[in-house]
């Protein structure tokens, strides 16, 4: 919300967040250096986070919200480049759809790129060291690190209130948490659903893209059954029909939530956390001003048309890349095939 936070405040998230962007930045640098064939798992990382930030979708309180994105990315491409990627993304959202803005860059960044996706990352770190099932490790992390991110949303509007006590803090940060992170609670089920059915599909297309991750996609049904090329056939048909079926489910819940946010954009009037969350301010700060205010001015039918745009972008950039993984898949069967 551009110009929702006082001066002072858009500053200190700024400076707070101005190491994060170095270090990624060196980090990216590195990244393309060390691992250049990893480029696809960031692309991926990022694609993921254009298109589910774009999607406005309704939840219980009656509100929407966004998903993130962003536990994908750090799983795939880690912490620092995901704090890149988003900021790459707020940046575009607020210069080209009035959505965001520049003086709460500093602040965005800071709850959506690391709050976030730190906490995620170090979860992610200690369940994979516990040897924590695969699936259940990839939905908390990519649930965490959506519901991290609006809690610290809700920290950051709480903390611009003048309070008389503690008692008057917690409660304001209860009505924030109520907008923000309550709101997002189905959201990020389904996110993580969706993840796991995403993950489990590059496990078998490119299983180095989630190597440490705990998947494996050897089918165990037929020892003792068949021998040797029956079985190899099995097998093949098995992880086939898995990798389908993961791409299935994967597909319809993304489906379901590209359609309840554009559906209820074009034919319904759901508000948004943001704009909930601006009125509580207004609501507890009489006569507060803006700081300023975005440079362009949009309608809401125009802004959902902007973030159709953006959609379709995110969805086309992981088409051409879920593409390539497949024509390299065949590929590599295919030497395996004239090497045996």
């Amino acid at each position: 919300m551009e110009g929702f936070l006082p001066l002072e405040w858009a500053v200190f998230w700024t400076i707070v967040t101005i190491p994060f962007w170095i270090f990624g930045i060196r980090a990216l640098r590195k990244f393309f250096i060390e691992h250049p064939e990893k480029k696809l798992s960031l692309a991926l990382s990022g694609a993921f986070i254009i298109i589910l930030s774009s999607l406005k979708i309704p939840s219980v309180t009656g509100s929407s919200s966004h998903p993130t994105g962003t536990g994908l990315s750090v799983m795939l491409s880690g912490p620092w480049i995901t704090v890149i990627l988003c900021t790459i993304v707020l940046l575009f959202q607020g210069t080209f759809m009035a959505h965001g803005g520049f003086t709460t860059l500093g602040a965005n960044v800071f709850s959506m790129g690391i709050a976030g996706p730190f906490a995620a990352y170090y979860l992610f770190k200690y369940l994979r060291k516990m040897n924590f099932n695969a699936s259940m490790t990839v939905f908390v992390v990519a649930f965490v690190a959506d519901i991290v991110t609006y809690l610290v949303t809700a920290l950051q509007l709480s903390l611009i209130v003048p309070y008389t006590g503690i008692g008057a803090f917690v409660s304001t940060y209860g009505t924030f948490f109520g907008i923000f992170a309550v709101t997002q609670v189905p959201i990020a089920i389904a996110e993580g659903m969706m993840m796991v059915f995403f993950f489990r599909y590059l496990a078998d297309v490119r299983p180095d893209m989630v190597k440490g991750l705990g998947f494996d996609t050897s089918v165990r049904n037929t020892k003792g059954i068949l021998s040797g090329e029956a079985k190899e056939g099995m097998i093949r048909i098995a992880n086939k029909t898995k990798t389908r079926l993961m791409m299935v489910g994967f597909a319809i819940i993304a489906a379901v939530m590209v359609l309840l946010a554009y559906a209820t954009s074009f034919f319904g009037d759901v508000g948004g956390a943001d704009d909930a969350g601006a009125e509580t301010i207004l609501d507890l700060i009489p006569g507060y001003q803006q700081l300023t205010e975005n440079f362009i001015q949009l309608e809401e039918s125009q802004l959902t048309i902007l973030f159709i745009i953006q959609t379709i972008i995110g969805i086309l950039i992981l088409a051409y890349i879920l593409n390539m993984l497949r024509k390299r898949k065949l590929e590599k069967e295919v030497e395996v095939q004239e090497e045996t």
